[in-house]
């Protein structure tokens, strides 16, 4: 029976337990979907250090050091991205685990449960992270040792779009982004297409991040095609180069902040509403028309979608839910949004 996945919201509050008792966890999950970002977005939240270890870069020789003569006696020296000192906090993270040749992974066994490599020993204060791809992901992955395995909790996370457009809305990706993929979540992530070998890329929370920082440089998409395909793969861009015309029937975004609302009729298909939606958000700036427009305009919107403007908006400036707008909108639709 397989073990269902969890969202990478969950992942974090997973870890955060984790982490507390020190305790070795592996994250297993498809490529580009954020394990390694939030490992290290916990790690400065709790200013703590972080080591970044690849292992599939690395010799079993590379864990254990180079042997030193010292007073007649063999002494084994650490490397050098092994944490020493023990009045610091911090993640080791061994990335890349299950893409480690055997003998490194065999080599990592005593470190993971013992906290020990030989004469080296991991400060009290460090915790263990590791993370690896699926096999089922169609990388250079080799099935865990059994005592490997065994010497640690697994979590297996999956990219999920309310997760992802968080982040975007938090991290300013680009809004025609945002809005597909609220039309289209399905396709925030897909599987490589094997049987393309001109063009192996594919739909990922990390590809789509790469092109919202193409889109944000021009604005001519039917001049760059070929890099939309190369960037998210040929179906997904297909889609995405279809959705984008939806913009030409757009509203005046800046004219609804004047108070020129719309007619309904004007925006009343699915794919226009969220990428309406998703505009209003990119464009609100903060201001005390934009807030009251803002909540002036939801309630034109059919209830879903005035109910997601106003949560994303907040996504965006978490200062809107201290207006009075917000606390008279909150009594009418408070209901919609636990």
């Amino acid at each position: 029976m397989k073990t269902p996945a969890i969202s990478t919201a969950k992942l974090t509050k997973q870890l955060e337990l984790l982490l507390e008792i020190n305790m070795p966890v592996f994250i297993h999950g498809s490529p580009g979907i954020g394990k390694s970002y939030i490992v290290n977005e916990i790690s400065q939240h709790r200013a703590w250090e972080l080591i970044d270890v690849r292992l599939s870069q690395l010799d079993p020789v590379d864990l254990r050091g180079i042997p030193s003569i010292v007073e007649g006696k063999t002494v084994w020296m650490p490397p050098v991205f092994f944490p020493k000192q023990s009045d610091q906090e911090g993640i080791l993270f061994l990335d890349e685990l299950n893409s480690a040749p055997p003998s490194v992974q065999a080599a990592i066994y005593q470190l993971i449960l013992d906290r020990k490599l030989g004469e080296y020993e991991l400060p009290k204060n460090w915790r263990i992270v590791c993370a690896g791809n699926r096999i089922s992901d169609r990388g250079v992955v080799f099935k865990l040792p059994t005592p490997l395995a065994n010497r640690m909790v697994h979590l297996s996370v999956e990219a999920r779009f309310d997760d992802f457009k968080i982040f975007a809305i938090k991290n300013q990706l680009h809004s025609f982004i945002i809005g597909f993929l609220g039309f289209r979540p399905d396709l925030l992530s897909s599987e490589p297409v094997s049987e393309d070998d001109s063009n192996p890329a594919f739909a990922t929370p990390r590809t789509w991040h790469f092109l919202s920082n193409i889109l944000h440089q021009t604005d001519r998409f039917e001049e760059i095609e070929p890099i939309i395909y190369g960037t998210i793969g040929y179906g997904p861009g297909i889609e995405f180069l279809s959705y984008v015309k939806v913009y030409e029937k757009l509203p005046d975004v800046r004219a609804i902040y004047e108070g020129h609302y719309p007619e309904s009729e004007a925006i009343n298909t699915p794919a226009l509403l969220y990428a309406l939606v998703s505009s209003l958000v990119e464009y609100f700036d903060g201001s005390d028309t934009h807030i009251k427009h803002l909540f002036g305009f939801s309630e034109k919107l059919p209830t879903e979608f005035g109910v997601m403007l106003i949560k994303d908006a907040i996504v965006k400036d978490e200062n809107l839910a201290t207006s009075h707008y917000f606390d008279e909108w909150l009594t009418q639709y408070g209901d919609y949004i636990l």
